[in-house]
C-alpha cells in the first residue's frame, strides 16, 4: 500500500469515528437533557377528575400526554390521590394517614394540588348562596393555616419536588352573575393561596378561573359549556383548559431548572 493511499485510508477511518463519536455524543447529550417526570395529584374531585364526561381522569388523565409534547420531557407517570368533596383538612389527614400516598409523594418530582373549592362551598351552602364576604374572611384565613400546614407536611416527605397549587373558579357566572360578592370572595380566596404557596421555595400558584369561567352576556342564564351537567365540575373540554395551564406551570419550571431529575 502506498504512502498516499494509507494517509487516505487512515484519513478517512477518523472521519468516520468523529462522525460516529458526534452522533453517539449529540444523542447522550439530549438523553441527559431529558427529565422522566413522576407526577403525584392529591386533593378534591378536580384531582379525581369528576365531570370528564371522557372517563379519563380529567387532568391528572390528560397531562402526560401535553408534557410528552415537550423535548425535554422523557416520560410521564402519574399517581392520583384526589378524592371528590375533601376539604384541605381531610386532605392534610389523608397525607398523614396513608403510607402508599407518602412513598409515591417521596418519589415524585412534580405535586399537583386542587384543593379549596370545597372549603368555600361548605360555606356557601351553609347560607344559601346569600354571600357574605365577611364570612368568608375567618374562613379564608384558616385555609392559609392549614395550606402552609400541608406544604411542611408534603416537605417532610419530599424537599425538593417542584408543587403546583391550582386556584378555584366561580362555577355560578352565567346564572348567578349578579352576585359580585362571590367574585370577591373567590379573588381573594386565590391571592392569599398565590401568597401563601410563595413561600415554598419551589412551588407555584396555577390561575385557572379565567380559563373556566364564562362571562359572555350572551350566556346569561345558560350553561357554561366549560362544566359537566352537574354545572359545578369541569367537563372534559374545561379539564382541558385546566391542563394547558397546569402544563404552561410546569414547562416554564422545567426550562428555569426547577424541576430535579
Amino acid at each position: 500500500m502506498t504512502k498516499k493511499k494509507w494517509l487516505w485510508l487512515t484519513g478517512s477511518v477518523l472521519v468516520i469515528a468523529l462522525l460516529v463519536g458526534a452522533v453517539f455524543g449529540i444523542k447522550y447529550y439530549k438523553e441527559s437533557k431529558e427529565i422522566p417526570i413522576n407526577l403525584v395529584a392529591m386533593g378534591d374531585s378536580l384531582t379525581e377528575g369528576i365531570g370528564d364526561e371522557n372517563k379519563t381522569g380529567g387532568y391528572v388523565g390528560i397531562i402526560p400526554e401535553k408534557l410528552e409534547e415537550d423535548p425535554d420531557v422523557a416520560s410521564v407517570k402519574t399517581s392520583n390521590y384526589g378524592v371528590s368533596g375533601n376539604k384541605i383538612g381531610q386532605l392534610e389527614k389523608r397525607l398523614k394517614t396513608n403510607e402508599k400516598f407518602q412513598e409515591d409523594v417521596k418519589k415524585a418530582n412534580v405535586i399537583t394540588i386542587t384543593i379549596g373549592g370545597n372549603d368555600v362551598m361548605a360555606i356557601l351552602q351553609s347560607r344559601l348562596l346569600k354571600v357574605d364576604v365577611d364570612d368568608f374572611t375567618e374562613a379564608n384565613k384558616e385555609f392559609q393555616q392549614e395550606l402552609e400546614t400541608l406544604l411542611k407536611d408534603i416537605r417532610s416527605y419530599n424537599d425538593d419536588a417542584a408543587i403546583f397549587l391550582m386556584g378555584i373558579y366561580n362555577p355560578y357566572t352565567t346564572y348567578f352573575s349578579h352576585i359580585k360578592q362571590f367574585d370577591e370572595v373567590i379573588t381573594d380566596w386565590n391571592a392569599a393561596s398565590k401568597k401563601t404557596i410563595a413561600q415554598d421555595k419551589n412551588a407555584y400558584f396555577v390561575p385557572i378561573a379565567k380559563v373556566i369561567e364564562d362571562r359572555d352576556d350572551t350566556s346569561k342564564d345558560k350553561p357554561n359549556p366549560l362544566l359537566s351537567d352537574d354545572y359545578f365540575h369541569p367537563n372534559h373540554k374545561g379539564y382541558e383548559k385546566m391542563t394547558a395551564e397546569l402544563d404552561k406551570a410546569i414547562v416554564e419550571q422545567l426550562n428555569e431548572g426547577n424541576i430535579p431529575k
